[in-house]
Formats: C-alpha cells, sequence, structure tokens
C-alpha cells in the first residue's frame, strides 16, 4: 500500500477548513478535525481523515445537525443522559467526555449516556482527555440501525462491531485500549475488500454456515464472528449485550425502536477519578507497577518484547508528530473530490513513505 506523510498542522486546516465549507461552524469543524486527526496519529487510520468524505456527504445532505445543540433528558450529579438529535459524533464525544470528568472531580464517578449522535469514529481518540486529568475513562459505542455480527451459533447479523476503549493514568504513559467485540471492525473488513485482499484469519460466517476469511464474503451477505471466534464467539456475544445494554438500553432508544438512524450511534462515557478512592497516586502506582511487569515479561527467543495496550499507538503518535502524518493513497483519492468539489486545497506531501 502506498502512502505520503503529511504535515499536522497542514492536515488540521484542510480537515476543518473542508467541514467548514461543508457547513459546520467553525469551532466544531476544528473540533472534529482534531479528533479524526488523532485517530491517524494513534494509527486508526480506517477512523482518521478517512472519515471526511462520510461527514461533509451527511452535512450536505442534511442527515447530521451542524449547529443545533444536546438535549439533557435527565440528569443527577453523576449521571447524564443526552439525545444529540444527529449532531457530528466528534464534537458531541469530546463534550461528553469533558462533562463526565467534571461529574467525577465533583463526585467520585460520572456517566454521560448519548443516544443518537452521529458516527463518533475512533474511540481511542478521546481517551487522553481523560487521563490527561489523571482519571479513568471507558467508552462504548453501539449503532442501532446497523446489524453486522451474528451472535455466537447464528448466522444472522444482530449487532453492529460495538467498539470498546479504556484509559488508564499510570503515571508519564497511560495505558490506551481500543478493540472491538467482533473478530473485525467494519473499517479494517471494507479496506481489505476493497483492495482484494485476504483477512488474516477466519472473521466471517456465510449465510450457508462457512466460516471464511475472504471479506467478500461479507460484502455478499455473510456476518462478522463475534470476538472468540466460530469456537468461542459467547465471550463476544456476551460483551455485546454489555455495551448494548450500557448504550441503546441505558439511553432509552436502541435496536427495538426500529428507528433509520444511518450510523448514528448510542454512547456511553463513564469516567472515574481516583482521588476519590485511594487515591491517584497509589492508582498510579499500581498500573505503572503492572505495566512495567508485563513490559520485562520474558518472551520467546526472537520474539518482540510484550507490549502494554497503547504503547504502539503512542509511539505512532511521537513519530508522526515528527515526521509527519502516514495517509494512504487511497484514502487521499477518496479525499480529493471533496477537496475539489468544496474548493480546498489539498496539503502537499512532505515525503514518500518509507
Amino acid at each position: 500500500m502506498t502512502a505520503q506523510r503529511y504535515a499536522y498542522q497542514d492536515l488540521l486546516t484542510f480537515s476543518s477548513q473542508l467541514l467548514t465549507r461543508a457547513g459546520l461552524p467553525q469551532v466544531r469543524a476544528e473540533v472534529v478535525a482534531r479528533q479524526f486527526l488523532e485517530a491517524d496519529l494513534l494509527g486508526y487510520s480506517t477512523h482518521g481523515v478517512q472519515r471526511l468524505p462520510s461527514n461533509c456527504d451527511w452535512l450536505l445532505k442534511g442527515e447530521t445537525n451542524p449547529d443545533g445543540r444536546h438535549i439533557v433528558l435527565h440528569a443527577t450529579r453523576s449521571c447524564e443522559t443526552w439525545d444529540a438529535d444527529f449532531l457530528p459524533g466528534p464534537w458531541v464525544a469530546v463534550q461528553a467526555v469533558d462533562r463526565a470528568c467534571e461529574m467525577a472531580a465533583d463526585n467520585g464517578s460520572g456517566a454521560v449516556v448519548v443516544r443518537r449522535t452521529q458516527h463518533v469514529a475512533c474511540l481511542a481518540s478521546y481517551l487522553e482527555r481523560a487521563t490527561d486529568r489523571r482519571m479513568m475513562v471507558m467508552i462504548t459505542v453501539s449503532t442501532p440501525a446497523e446489524a453486522v455480527v451474528a451472535a455466537h451459533g447464528g448466522l444472522t447479523p444482530i449487532f453492529s462491531c460495538n467498539p470498546l476503549a479504556a484509559g488508564i493514568p499510570a503515571g508519564e504513559t497511560p495505558i490506551l485500549i481500543d478493540t472491538t467485540l467482533a473478530m473485525s471492525a467494519q473499517g479494517p473488513m471494507n479496506r481489505a475488500h476493497r483492495q482484494g485482499t485476504i483477512l488474516p484469519y477466519p472473521m466471517i460466517v456465510r449465510p450457508d454456515g462457512d466460516v471464511s476469511a475472504n471479506p467478500a464474503d461479507f460484502a455478499a451477505g455473510g456476518a462478522i464472528l463475534p470476538l472468540g471466534g466460530i469456537e468461542q464467539g459467547y465471550k463476544g456475544t456476551g460483551l455485546a449485550f454489555l455495551t448494548e445494554a450500557l448504550t441503546a438500553a441505558l439511553g432509552g432508544f436502541g435496536r427495538a425502536d426500529g428507528a433509520e438512524t444511518g450510523e448514528a450511534n448510542a454512547l456511553i462515557v463513564q469516567v472515574v477519578d481516583p482521588a476519590h478512592f485511594a487515591g491517584r497516586a497509589a492508582f498510579e502506582y499500581e498500573m505503572r507497577f503492572l505495566a512495567e511487569r508485563c513490559r520485562a515479561s520474558r518472551v520467546a527467543p526472537g520474539s518482540d518484547p510484550v507490549r502494554v495496550p497503547g504503547d504502539r499507538a503512542l509511539m505512532f503518535k511521537r513519530e508522526q508528530l515528527r515526521d509527519g502524518v502516514r495517509l494512504l493513497d487511497l484514502i487521499v483519492d477518496d479525499i480529493r473530490p471533496w477537496a475539489e468539489r468544496l474548493d480546498c486545497s489539498f496539503p502537499v506531501p512532505i515525503a514518500r513513505y518509507g
């Protein structure tokens, strides 16, 4: 896959301008653009600036509410439920993390559940907003109108991929977890299909019950297997139920409503402030100890050292801020027509990727 590097600030300026010309107010465009770029910095390129075309399309079609405000449906000292009315997902998620942090600082924990927010993109991109405050955060999302993942033992698509992320402060380097409760998120699945590549192992169950590593079988009507695959997918199915309960059910708007909400997400942000428990210093001491024990693990001859979740993502971030953000040419090819349509000049690359 060919790629080039672009200066971070150039991409941020361009992305913000593109979203503004699609109808998003400047302040919100800057927030959304920054979250997309954060995903690219951390290495989640299927959920970074690759999301610009779909977001511009939603704005121009009126499917995204560009300048409204979320409605607080219910609020207590440490819990709030919002209806986002199809506001831009990254804008809403940033507000939700910040509000949950405020409640956690006051009460020890804070939770914000959001229904009907447009696609929030990469969950990992929000984690450091909490860990920088020395707080622990958990975020998970479901998509009520989407059914692409089968329940264990079944062939019928039931769930969305339901990503789950957590940020844990551990001294200088936080632990950052971002995974999905399916064998694959849709982004990597769709990219593999587009490029005509085979997946590294079977992640799909076809309508005839056979399992497959060919993404074309998913495009032809197959379902993604739950986390754990064909043999232990009961684990992923159980966690999928948990995330549906935390998001759609707590928000009071989900699959049972039968609403055509497209890629709009149901979201929960839960923040815990260790200062209200044994203390931030004690919490970080324990988590740093555990992380260092993992990094110091013995490994088989010739094997790479053990990584703690987030180590590679944060390494990517440091390297790309220094040397330029790596963008696949296929991502740039998808964005260029929108740049031309909205009269925005796409940045000039600073180097070929090598």
